[in-house]
């Protein structure tokens, strides 16, 4: 018998199902590498880069404390732009605040503390940030519109193939399987 004539959707799904693939392969990428960074976030930060140095001053006068927060940052050579304020925490410790969240923390009296640098992980803070959606506005609508290609993706590819590897055959029982992992998880949780 022959086939009724009209588009041949299996092979529509398939061209659409592989230019959908390419066309959003970075992005996958670029999630899947930030979604494994952030996965971990008990074991280190996958945004930024935390550093601590001790470091030995000398003793800083508190009786002016924007001369101490000045002392400060010309004795570690820092750029007076990222200083963000200082907050005299106890007699033993002095705090100028940086940029990022870092720190230089003092006991006033003998000069000796510690600076802590925050810096972002090239690469992963903007993933993280794509990722995480924190840019807002627009790119909302992409991550949406990213969302619907990658649900297209997945329904497509499960309806890709006819007969026994099909939905119909085997895939039944491959897509359950992959369906039991969350599940599996959530219901042990």
């Amino acid at each position: 018998m022959a086939r009724a004539a009209g588009p041949d959707w299996f092979r529509l799904n398939r061209v659409t199902h592989r230019d959908v693939g390419y066309f959003v392969a970075v992005l996958t990428v670029l999630y899947a590498v930030s979604g494994l960074a952030v996965n971990h976030t008990d074991d280190w930060n996958p945004t930024y880069a935390i550093t601590t140095a001790e470091v030995e001053l000398g003793p800083v006068d508190v009786t002016d404390l924007n001369a101490a927060e000045a002392q400060i940052v010309a004795a570690l050579k820092l750029d007076p732009a990222e200083v963000r304020g200082h907050h005299h925490v106890s007699p033993t410790e002095l705090k100028v605040f940086l940029d990022e969240g870092g720190e230089v923390s003092v006991d006033p009296a003998t000069g000796h503390g510690r600076l802590k640098r925050v810096t972002p992980r090239a690469g992963l803070f903007q993933a993280n940030a794509l990722h995480l959606n924190r840019l807002k506005g627009v790119w909302t609508y992409v991550a949406d519109a990213y969302a619907v290609l990658l649900l297209y993706l997945s329904i497509g590819g499960i309806l890709m193939l006819r007969g026994k590897t099909g939905l119909l055959g085997r895939g039944k029982w491959i897509v359950a399987a992959g369906a039991l992992v969350p599940i599996g998880f959530l219901w042990a949780w």
